[in-house]
């Protein structure tokens, strides 16, 4: 997920700002900065090269670039690029750690949940459940 691919609007919390505290919100969220609490977001979450986030994180799409130190619940897609560095737990749909990156934390694939032949089912079920299936992962890629 690229910068500019932002669904819907986006907050950007630029590089001197540092927030302590819980962030919840449907939008989507570019950290530059600092932050330290937990964020709970409708939409994607970017954390910067120069962001450091030490916050348990959900969102549809995380991509981190800089520090996330907690745990990370990607209801879509999880990317953790040649800068980024993950210490803690992960669950998403989809995860990429591209080459370079440091993971460090277990990690949880969210699998969908077969559709329900019952109609009314379709309420009573979450959309995604996690699969119990764990994988402990402490490695930097890269040379």
């Amino acid at each position: 997920m690229e910068r500019g691919n932002l669904a819907g609007s986006t907050s950007t919390l630029s590089h001197n700002v540092k927030i302590e505290g819980e962030i919840h919100g449907e939008e989507s969220l570019e950290v530059e900065g600092f932050i330290k609490g937990s964020i709970k977001l409708g939409g994607n979450i970017i954390i910067g090269k120069s962001g450091v986030v030490e916050a348990d994180v959900e969102a549809n799409s995380v991509v981190i670039h800089g520090k996330l130190s907690g745990n990370v619940l990607a209801r879509q897609q999880l990317e953790i690029q040649p800068t980024g560095q993950l210490i803690g737990d992960c669950t998403a749909r989809s995860i990429n750690i591209q080459e370079g990156a440091i993971f460090e934390g277990r990690s949880n694939m969210i699998k969908p949940t077969s559709v329900p032949r019952d109609p009314g089912a379709a309420t009573k079920s979450p959309a995604v459940s996690p699969k119990n299936e764990t994988l402990n992962i402490a490695t930097q890629t890269g040379s």
